[in-house]
């Protein structure tokens, strides 16, 4: 139960009986007062709104225990539509959802970095369109856009300050979607920080209060969860940890840097070691981690290679460990796909270095989300910002 402003107590308390049916329903009235503390009559009055604004919707009779067997309730999924994109390196990906984050329709396009700004910018905006044009009729219809980008974002202006393998300076890439769509937000970010979330809201995130989400592709980037909430730090840098040195002697990074993490536990440290083990078959267009992994298991030269990515992987993951010191540590972008192959030697490597032993280490688990977890992710950052804020119903 929260007191203090009349007009914010009433709005948290609403978020919290919101939060409350879309975790627990079907849920009674009573069992909301019981649990929020809230007065049976404040439940009731809340509720009501909630119905007629086609949040929640009741869903027939409870069982009794004891009494009158009570109405239950349950969230409105189908209030309205969202709408997530992940910008990668060389792809789009766009998804339509429910307030569930169940996917009414997906595409993905590839493209070349090289084709610049303006044209990936333009098959973005189609997308978009695409996604729109789908969206079924719905109270509330599309509530907003989001958009993961693979890079360094300033929230508030939905500026792309710096993407170094999009090879982006400075792109006002919310300011040109705002222009098209000047009725719907528009919400841009990291694309790990936006794949966290997915995992927070609908993922293998949503039992912990304290996680790291790895993004580990071409690049890797990280999305870190504490109490509940996504951690920007104070200009957006949290998580770019796939540029911390672990090897000051090492190859030069795309940012400029030497001796970068994701330069060891990347696609790109699988792809220059395929090079050099004459393995050219494997580097073409059609290249995938999960491919090579099921070739591995009769290619010892491809399971050494990806052991190898693992123990890597599991050498950065210790710096992530002791930043943060996360419940859990979920691994999702393409090294996933390579499963055991890259997570166990990961595992192995943390269990061999960390400081101390058992109580300090976390899970080091899967991505359930997969590849779906940062498009997912954008659209949750539209209910976040327009149906459930965090700051009103976080525990």
């Amino acid at each position: 139960m929260r007191t203090g402003n009349i007009s914010l107590v009433k709005k948290m308390n609403k978020q919290l009986v919101l939060k409350l049916i879309r975790d627990q329903h079907p849920i009674s009235r009573a069992d909301i007062a019981k649990t929020t503390g809230l007065n049976k009559a404040t439940v009731s009055a809340l509720v009501d709104e909630l119905i007629a604004e086609h949040f929640v919707h009741e869903s027939g009779i409870g069982e009794s225990t004891g009494g009158r067997r009570p109405l239950m309730l349950r969230f409105n999924a189908d209030a309205g539509s969202l709408i997530g994109v992940e910008l990668g390196v060389n792809y789009l990906y766009a998804v339509l959802t429910n307030l569930n984050a169940d996917i009414l329709w997906e595409q993905r396009r590839s493209f070349r970095p090289s084709e610049g700004q303006e044209a990936i910018i333009g098959e973005m905006m189609e997308l978009i369109e695409a996604a729109i044009r789908r969206a079924p009729a719905t109270p509330y219809g599309v509530m907003g856009i989001g958009i993961g980008v693979p890079g360094v974002v300033h929230t508030e202006s939905g500026t792309v300050v710096f993407a170094p393998n999009l090879r982006w300076d400075d792109v006002a890439l919310a300011a040109v979607l705002r222009q098209r769509w000047p009725e719907r937000p528009v919400i841009v970010e990291n694309e790990a920080k936006l794949a966290a979330l997915g995992e927070k809201w609908f993922g293998a995130g949503n039992e912990f209060a304290h996680f790291v989400y790895i993004s580990a592709g071409i690049g890797i980037g990280a999305g870190v969860v504490l109490h509940h909430q996504l951690y920007r730090g104070v200009s957006g840098l949290a998580g770019e940890i796939g540029h911390h040195t672990i090897n000051v002697n090492g190859i030069r990074c795309s940012c400029g840097n030497i001796g970068c993490w994701e330069m060891y536990a990347s696609e790109k440290y699988i792809e220059r070691r395929l090079a050099e083990e004459g393995r050219s078959e494997w580097l073409n267009e059609r290249f995938s981690i999960a491919a090579m992994a099921l070739a591995a298991e009769s290619d010892e030269q491809l399971a050494r290679i990806l052991e190898e990515t693992g123990r890597y992987l599991g050498v950065g993951l210790l710096q992530v460990m002791y930043a943060y010191n996360p419940e859990a540590v979920i691994i999702g972008g393409p090294l996933a796909q390579a499963g055991e192959y890259v997570i166990d030697p990961a595992r192995q490597e943390v269990r061999k270095r960390i400081l101390v032993k058992k109580e300090s280490e976390p899970s080091i688990i899967v991505s359930k989300l997969k590849e779906k977890s940062c498009a997912i992710g954008a659209a949750a950052s539209v209910l976040e910002a327009v149906v459930l804020p965090p700051e009103f119903v976080g525990v």
